[in-house]
């Protein structure tokens, strides 16, 4: 369950990274997030912190939720 947690959170930073044609060097440099971080985090190597998605998601621009499996949003 955790690692399906983990490869959805990654895919859908994937995605809106794409949406927006950015790349993970210039998210960890946008969100001043250490590059090996989140590599290992977009293989599933590692969740993702609160802090760092809450990061994220401002730093694109989204509500952090869109990162999120929908049924953990509808908990």
């Amino acid at each position: 369950m955790e690692s399906d947690v983990r490869a959805t959170v990654a895919g859908e930073v994937r995605a809106e990274l794409a949406r927006q044609s950015k790349s993970l060097r210039e998210l960890a440099e946008g969100v001043g997030i250490n590059r090996e971080t989140v590599r290992l985090a977009m293989r599933g190597d590692r969740s993702f912190r609160i802090e760092e998605l809450t990061a994220i998601a401002a730093w694109l621009g989204v509500p952090v939720t869109q990162f999120l499996p929908a049924e953990a949003v509808a908990s």
